[in-house]
């Protein structure tokens, strides 16, 4: 599995929906659904692979993604 069918598949098991997740990054349902399935013959742009970063990083709990220093 790569990278961008972990961060959908832990996406999806958040509860969000294929089509939830092309709205958020802006893309089309069918191009997750091929990202989630691995089967995209092409490297995901740039843009498109922060957008999915940031969608994954802001439904991860608060402890996993910053430490406290205090």
């Amino acid at each position: 599995m790569n990278q961008w069918q972990t961060m959908i598949s832990d996406l999806r098991e958040k509860g969000l929906t294929q089509t939830q997740i092309a709205g958020e990054i802006e893309c089309s349902q069918n191009y997750v659904s091929d990202l989630e399935r691995g089967v995209c013959g092409k490297r995901l742009s740039y843009e498109l692979g922060k957008k999915l970063e940031a969608l994954w990083e802001k439904h991860q709990p608060e402890d996993s993604t910053t430490q406290s220093t205090s």
